[in-house]
């Protein structure tokens, strides 16, 4: 009798929602430039609801939301806590470029100046990770020479590529 059940059940539970929660950030090193170049791609959904988490009010990406200067400043402060580059040389700065709204999609744009040549590159990534623990982040670093991927998850958010 409990075979006929999981036999009448296991359709039913092949289509329950699982909810992934993953970003991208293409992240491009521009030795010429003195540059790292970061690409974010989140889903506005979830990038919404830590943004309001985060700024302790509601916050909608859509058009109609808050005034455009005022969610881009948000973000910006959003993007400086949760991306970090470590060992940099003071002169180092971060700027936040700006965002696009796509519908379900939210792609940031921001980069850190003054670089140096550097033989080690380490930073983190925890963006939606306060917000959604079981969050990973893919970053693709792209170099003159090379192209790689790394992950970072709640447990393990720290990476680094030595040139």
């Amino acid at each position: 009798m409990r075979f006929l059940w999981l036999l009448l059940l296991m359709p039913l539970l092949a289509f329950v929602p699982h909810k992934y929660y993953v970003s991208t950030t293409d992240m491009h090193y521009k030795v010429e430039k003195q540059q790292v170049q970061l690409v974010v791609r989140v889903f506005t959904d979830d990038f919404s609801l830590a943004l309001s988490n985060y700024g302790k009010d509601n916050i909608s990406l859509d058009p109609d939301g808050k005034s455009f200067e005022e969610t881009t400043t948000i973000i910006s402060s959003y993007f400086k806590d949760h991306f970090n580059l470590y060992g940099l040389p003071k002169e180092s700065s971060f700027s936040f470029v700006g965002w696009e709204y796509k519908q379900n999609k939210t792609h940031l744009y921001a980069s850190f100046d003054n670089v140096p040549n550097v033989s080690v590159l380490k930073w983190s990534n925890s963006f939606l990770m306060a917000t959604f623990p079981e969050q990973k982040n893919i970053v693709i670093l792209s170099t003159s020479t090379t192209k790689k991927s790394f992950l970072h998850t709640k447990e393990v958010n720290y990476a680094q590529f030595n040139f």
